[in-house]
């Protein structure tokens, strides 16, 4: 496609035309001839339907670029006040495994492990301070985070008691991500009573998860030992049980199918699971991506647009595909209901309000934006349990598109950016170049993810079922 100096990206499906306004962020279906006159950027306002289009507001012209400034900026004094949506606490920097993906592995540009752990004094100041900004937050969430949070069990069951205490009345929901490897009796008793929204890391097969998740003390594979910790967990809470949601990482060095077809399995029936690949972000080393882990994803995902068209029955479906289905209602039919300028000024949608949505407290108790930014560069640090936000701080991170304005605000792909302060981290600086290196991706992702749901919609598939 050529360059215009309309806001539009062109694009087409198997059998349809379509272009996205930006300005206006539609979806147009249009006829081959109008998709050729934009295309060629030629006589395209001699033509009859493309001045119906115009007259309809669609196909403006870029008179100046927009500004980009988040819409929230002003409102940052007031969210952070009264609007903080989830605390995660760093309960330890420890870890009785030492997988070979993780970014506290010595691999990446970030701590490594260590023995320091949160005390009970800066939990009770960081639950504190929690409560007193999240006063128009219908529920409170906290998080437990590690390292291996169930290193400190006993401090996370007076965290739990401590809660309970302090919001009295109000709904409380605890969440833990865990290697699953600690389990005793008293620690199922414990979960299970609390309900505690429990996220357990399962890489699949035997195979592949011995690969990279191992014990710290004698590097062997931590397959098994989990594998019988769910058997009992299983057999003492089997309700329970069924809510755990489980995460794989998957290196891509690896085959997708094998992975997939685990999680098939009678036991994760009921089992939410995602998956993520192992992060290149702030990685010391580069990794390759094998064609046939692409292949395998592709044709497990062909398969679940099968399925929405039913075509293809539920279980022959992999499970890990409906978080693209997710994806592409988020992402795309949700996103298209949003106003995407204000009055001139825009954001790219990467960034979320730091410090509101994922609050994260180390276990020092200083601010981060969240458990995914390198704590070793300062620019992420945005305040502490004695002095509060940096709210200064909060607003650079909120608008980091301003680091690239020009090219942002050029760039018919803005609305549907996903890319967040943590790309951009480079010792104690952000780096704009280290943002710009992710816009092709981004835009070819975007693509790819607008023509899936003109195909399904095409066909029939209502995202609203």
């Amino acid at each position: 496609m050529k360059d215009t100096d309309i806001f539009i990206h062109l694009f087409k499906t198997l059998h349809s035309y379509y272009f996205y306004d930006v300005n206006k962020n539609a979806i147009v279906k249009i006829n081959e001839s109008i998709y050729e006159s934009l295309d060629k950027g030629e006589n395209r306002y001699e033509d009859a339907n493309i001045k119906k289009l115009k007259e309809r507001g669609f196909l403006d012209e870029i008179e100046k670029p927009v500004e980009i400034l988040h819409p929230l900026t002003d409102k940052i004094d007031s969210y952070l006040q009264n609007n903080l949506s989830l605390l995660i606490l760093q309960i330890t920097q420890n870890c009785n495994l030492r997988c070979k993906y993780c970014i506290y592995s010595g691999s990446y540009t970030n701590r490594v492990h260590t023995n320091k752990r949160m005390s009970f004094e800066t939990v009770q100041k960081a639950v504190d301070f929690y409560y007193e900004h999240s006063k128009n937050t219908e529920i409170a969430s906290i998080s437990f985070y590690g390292g291996e949070p169930l290193l400190e069990f006993q401090l996370i069951k007076d965290t739990v008691n401590y809660c309970r205490k302090k919001f009295n009345g109000k709904q409380l929901n605890f969440n833990m991500t865990t290697n699953a490897t600690l389990f005793t009796p008293e620690i199922m008793d414990f979960l299970a009573k609390n309900k505690i929204n429990l996220t357990i890391s399962l890489d699949g097969p035997q195979k592949i998860h011995d690969q990279g998740r191992v014990f710290a003390d004698n590097k062997k594979g931590t397959f098994k030992k989990i594998i019988k910790n769910l058997e009992e967990f299983q057999h003492r809470y089997p309700d329970y049980v069924d809510t755990i949601s489980f995460n794989a990482v998957f290196d891509e060095g690896n085959n997708f199918k094998d992975s997939s077809d685990f999680f098939s399995f009678e036991f994760f029936k009921k089992a939410t699971v995602t998956f993520t690949t192992v992060s290149n972000r702030d990685s010391k080393e580069a990794r390759d991506i094998q064609e046939e882990f692409t292949i395998h994803y592709k044709y497990e995902l062909f398969k679940m647009f099968l399925h929405c068209l039913k075509r293809l029955e539920k279980e022959d479906v992999s499970k890990l595909m409906f978080v693209h289905m997710n994806r592409l209602k988020n992402s795309v039919h949700e996103h298209l209901r949003k106003p995407f300028l204000f009055e001139g000024k825009t954001h790219p949608s990467g960034p979320c309000v730091p410090g509101m949505n994922r609050l994260f407290v180390t276990v020092d108790g200083e601010f981060f934006p969240c458990e995914r930014v390198s704590e070793k560069n300062t620019v992420f640090n945005i305040g502490n349990l004695e002095k509060g936000f940096e709210k200064e701080k909060v607003k650079e991170l909120l608008n980091i598109g301003r680091y690239t304005k020009k090219q942002c605000s050029l760039c018919w792909a803005m609305g549907y950016c996903d890319s967040c302060m943590a790309d951009m981290g480079d010792g104690d600086k952000l780096i704009a170049n280290k943002r710009l290196e992710r816009c092709a991706s981004i835009r070819y992702t975007t693509d790819e993810l607008m023509k899936e749901y003109c195909v399904l919609r095409e066909n029939g598939y209502n995202f609203e079922s």
